[in-house]
């Protein structure tokens, strides 16, 4: 009856302890801070998305155009591609300093990172001058591509870890 007794206690100590850690690692907020950086953090990788979507777009390795396509032709298919990631980044530029109050420094650091990338790919292409759609220039592209993609995916994580940690407390 005693090691049961004992056992018991144990369990319930250890039970104790990780809801103890979970509380304090909790950021107890009002609801009403809870939605307004949650939103935040919603819109902002939403613009990350557009962003990230229009990069990886821009000069693929690999693409189907038409077999009797001239250069100038491409040139304009690329420079229609780039006005699609220059609006997605200047919307992100937009939301992402409007928001910047309303949500984390660790995040601001990984949009900012984003933006950087970004901003290397667009001056990349507008500057590329005769030497675009060499090797090079694709693998100046990936390096972009992949700059971006770091601060991307430090951004989910960052907002995923924000999210996991901000708690409402009942009633509030």
């Amino acid at each position: 009856m005693k090691a049961k007794l004992a056992t018991l206690e144990d369990d319930f100590q250890r039970s104790q302890r990780q809801v103890q850690a979970e509380i304090d690692r909790s950021v107890f907020v009002t609801r009403a801070h809870f939605e307004t950086e949650f939103e935040a953090m919603r819109q902002v990788l939403s613009c990350l998305s557009e962003v990230r979507l229009a990069i990886n777009g821009l000069r693929p390795m690999f693409s189907v155009e038409p077999s009797n396509e001239s250069d100038q032709e491409k040139v304009k298919r690329l420079f229609q591609r780039l006005e699609t990631l220059s609006v997605a980044y200047n919307k992100l530029i937009a939301e992402s300093e409007a928001r910047a109050p309303f949500y984390t420094a660790e995040l601001y650091e990984a949009v900012d990172e984003c933006l950087r990338a970004a901003s290397m790919e667009i001056n990349s292409i507008r500057t590329a001058g005769n030497d675009t759609f060499k090797l090079g220039w694709f693998q100046e592209g990936e390096q972009n591509r992949n700059k971006f993609s770091e601060g991307y995916h430090k951004a989910v994580e960052n907002i995923r870890d924000r999210i996991s940690k901000l708690a409402v407390p009942p009633g509030r």
